[in-house]
């Protein structure tokens, strides 16, 4: 019995450590006409509800929601994707009610590689996508792993560091060295909508 709840632990960590890890998969394409994506991640209930066990620190509630809800509001105005990602596991259930989602579409990930749903990566090319801005949480797993994830791929990565959350302060900052170090652009919320306009003003000449 105690050699199968050791076997049975063992089991269970290993599987833990493989879900905390970036995924692979075939580089993106040179599209003719490239586009971006924001991409909202795991921004649940559970997770952003100040008394949930699995929530964010407190105190980078607010901040977090004001910037990820001023760039979903941008985004389409300005020619720019959204694609919302959810965890099933741990589970932080329904996309909390203070983002503005609205008619974007939602993938589902029971690891921390939003890119182990092959299904992003597909809506993603479909769309000749191949710049992503990041915001959600936890900075130090679900969004440090699908940025590495999606670096693997090809895609260019913008993290944007106020639309981000982690347990703590020093997480979050840890997180973002890291994300700077792996070759993510750390930009904030302002200058992010700063770019698109730009962006949309130069396409649209």
């Amino acid at each position: 019995m105690k050699l199968k709840l050791h076997l049975a632990l063992c089991v269970g960590v290993l599987l833990c450590v493989a879900c905390d890890r970036a995924t692979t998969g075939a580089r993106i394409p040179v599209y003719d006409q490239p586009q971006l994506a924001l991409v909202v991640i795991d921004a649940q209930q559970g997770f952003l509800d100040a008394g949930g066990r699995l929530s964010i620190a407190r105190s980078q509630v607010d901040g977090l929601i004001a910037a990820t809800n001023r760039l979903v509001g941008g985004a389409p105005s300005l020619g720019v994707n959204i694609a919302f990602v959810t965890s099933e596991s741990p589970p932080g259930g329904a996309i909390d009610g203070r983002i503005a989602q609205g008619a974007s579409p939602v993938f589902a990930k029971s690891r921390a590689d939003a890119f182990s749903n092959p299904e992003l990566d597909r809506f993603l090319r479909s769309r000749s996508i191949d710049h992503l801005v990041l915001a959600g949480v936890f900075a130090d797993r679900c969004v440090y792993y699908t940025a590495v994830g999606a670096m693997n791929r090809g895609y260019k990565v913008q993290v944007v560091a106020d639309a981000i959350g982690a347990a703590s302060d020093e997480r979050r900052e840890h997180a973002i060295r890291g994300l700077r170090q792996e070759g993510a652009e750390i930009i904030d919320s302002e200058r992010v909508l700063a770019e698109w306009t730009r962006r949309r003003r130069y396409l649209s000449r």
